[in-house]
């Protein structure tokens, strides 16, 4: 700004006198200064006065053009000025996406979305970008209509539809209140799919497995407010929606003669079969002392409001013939949930959960939300090159597929890891937030590194078994990787919808920067585990605006006193060989 001001003080005009530079004896005014820059042309000059006859002076021919000109021009810029009006964003629209299940084990789903606002004159409805920036492409959508509602909430006229490339656009134009009905078909097989991270929607038994990012259509060109998801489930079926879970039971709300209005809190058991065929054993004896686990008539219509369009898409709903088993850590609900019988005891395996939520609700000192849901699964694709076993979380929700032959000695060896990698998530991912797909490395390597540390320190794995473990996936996935020659690992990570060699790499490359990081920072400070205690920052202080490279580095700074931007510019984000690893546990 100083140097603006001097440029300014020192601009040649062109008048006698040239700035400050002392070449006139006095300075001119400020009037002088712009009518010198105008050519001595200021207001007073521009003042009507009668014009003298010249040979270049306009004739009245030439002035009744002018005036004609004037008034076609006019309608045009009306024209254009209003279609630009007409097109500008208006109030947020409220959205409104009524799910019906009636078809539901047939594995179909009926959609009707209604968007009430300022519309614009074509509106655009689109599947979001789903796992981090890839698109939907799997599903199939049938039977789609739109129209106008009416005052009376009834369907109005038909609108015209034209898919695109991303999705639909609707024919909006005068419009305040439309519908958009839909149906979605998860029962088309998808074998030739071979990659189970495709298969999250689908049909389970008696229903169907859905996330929000996958069938729910939003406005790509109109701002979005106020959402509710309404779930028409006519059968009573049981179903599921671990997150969002964001309304509770409230048992002054009157019934309806259909069953007790759309306000059940659709966690702690809710519309759940008992779970007594579960063979639960005296590791759920919690579950009788707790009354919240009692469940509670499933209503005919169930609704809940995502706080956003992000809170939308990271939705999971299943319904069909699921039963659950629920437990207690801390004041923490555990639910365990599956649409069938296993190979282990589904007691065991809900002992195994709880224990896993206490050690890593320990290690943070708190619980990210009031409930975990695991979701056990059968994972119908396994193939010798894809993953065998594969999690989702969605909030500290997870939903965990994996191959129906699982005996109880596979599901403590191999799955717990992935149990506590995406319960971990909870955390590191949900409450410390997600965002930048350049940090991923950190998300998925450090939450790697930890699932291994905290089913050590919850005794389910011996200290010896996790470091055999670590040691097999470092050498196997990152050392031996090719990807390892060319790719840098935040470069790797960032690709998380890659080939699962890459895949790989990505998550054992981040285990092995979170690990080397931690050892060189040790040193550097002297503490003893200090990416523990920067964890524990990060979750203490989260950033609204999501986790990236700079709050990663800031916690770093304001814990250790380190600066270590380098460090991760030539080791994570660069392609310099990490450090060697002095301890793996």
């Amino acid at each position: 700004m100083g140097n603006n001001k001097k440029q300014l003080g020192t601009e040649a005009t062109s008048g006698p006198c040239r700035g400050r530079s002392g070449l006139s004896e006095k300075s001119q005014s400020a009037l002088q200064n712009y009518k010198s820059k105008r050519a001595g042309t200021y207001i007073e000059d521009l003042v009507y006065r009668p014009a003298k006859k010249t040979a270049n002076s306009p004739g009245a021919g030439q002035l009744a053009s002018k005036v004609l000109l004037l008034f076609l021009l006019l309608p045009m810029l009306g024209f254009f000025g209003w279609h630009a009006y007409q097109n500008l964003p208006g109030d947020p629209l409220e959205l409104t996406y009524e799910v019906d299940l009636s078809d539901a084990h047939q594995g179909t789903l009926l959609i009707t979305l209604m968007a009430e606002g300022k519309l614009p004159p074509e509106l655009n409805l689109e599947f979001p970008s789903g796992i981090m920036g890839k698109s939907n492409t799997n599903l199939r959508l049938l039977r789609q209509s739109a129209h106008g509602i009416n005052d009376n909430g009834q369907m109005g006229k038909p609108l015209a539809v034209d898919m695109t490339a991303q999705g639909w656009t609707l024919d909006t134009r005068g419009m305040d209140r439309i519908g958009f009905i839909y149906q979605v078909d998860l029962a088309q097989p998808r074998s030739s799919e071979a990659d189970v991270r495709k298969h999250i929607s689908t049909s389970i038994n008696g229903g169907v497995r859905f996330a929000g990012f996958e069938v729910f259509l939003e406005p790509a060109n109109a701002p979005v407010g106020d959402i509710t998801v309404t779930v028409y489930n006519p059968s009573n079926m049981p179903i599921l929606v671990p997150w969002p879970a964001l309304v509770r039971n409230d048992l002054a709300q009157p019934e309806t003669p259909s069953g007790p209005v759309a306000t059940a809190h659709l966690g702690f058991g809710q519309g759940y079969k008992p779970g007594s065929n579960l063979n639960p054993q005296s590791n759920n004896s919690e579950s009788a002392e707790n009354p919240r686990v009692q469940a509670a008539p499933v209503p005919r219509n169930l609704f809940y409001h995502p706080h956003d369009l992000a809170d939308l898409n990271n939705a999971l709903v299943v319904c069909g013939d699921l039963r659950n088993i629920n437990s207690q850590a801390g004041d923490c609900v555990i639910q365990y949930a599956t649409d069938r019988d296993w190979l282990f005891q589904n007691g065991d395996a809900v002992d195994l959960i709880r224990r896993i939520a206490r050690t890593e609700m320990g290690f943070f000192g708190s619980h990210p939300t009031e409930q975990i849901t695991v979701l056990l699964s059968a994972n119908s694709v396994n193939t010798k090159d894809d993953f065998d076993i594969y999690g989702v979380h969605t909030g500290s929700s997870i939903l965990i597929m994996l191959d129906e032959e699982t005996t109880w000695g596979l599901l403590e060896n191999e799955a717990a890891s992935v149990i506590a990698h995406e319960m971990f998530h909870g955390w590191l991912g949900e409450a410390i937030t997600q965002v930048d797909p350049s940090t991923l490395w950190f998300t998925e390597g450090a939450t790697t590194w930890y699932s291994a540390r905290m089913l050590t320190a919850a005794g389910i794995w011996t200290s010896d078994h996790a470091r055999q473990v670590l040691a097999e996936r470092l050498n196997r996935d990152y050392v031996q990787n090719p990807w390892r020659e060319n790719t840098s690992i935040a470069d790797a990570a960032a690709d998380v919808m890659g080939d699962p060699q890459k895949v790989r790499f990505s998550y054992a490359g981040g285990v092995a920067a979170s690990m080397a990081l931690d050892q060189w920072l040790a040193r550097q400070c002297n503490m003893a585990r200090p990416l523990d205690e920067i964890l524990r920052y990060l979750y203490k202080n989260t950033d609204e605006e999501g986790f990236s490279r700079e709050s990663l580095e800031a916690a770093v700074l304001a814990v250790t006193g380190v600066d270590c931007h380098l460090w991760l510019e030539e080791h994570v984000y660069g392609t310099l060989d990490l450090p060697p690893l002095d301890r793996l546990i």
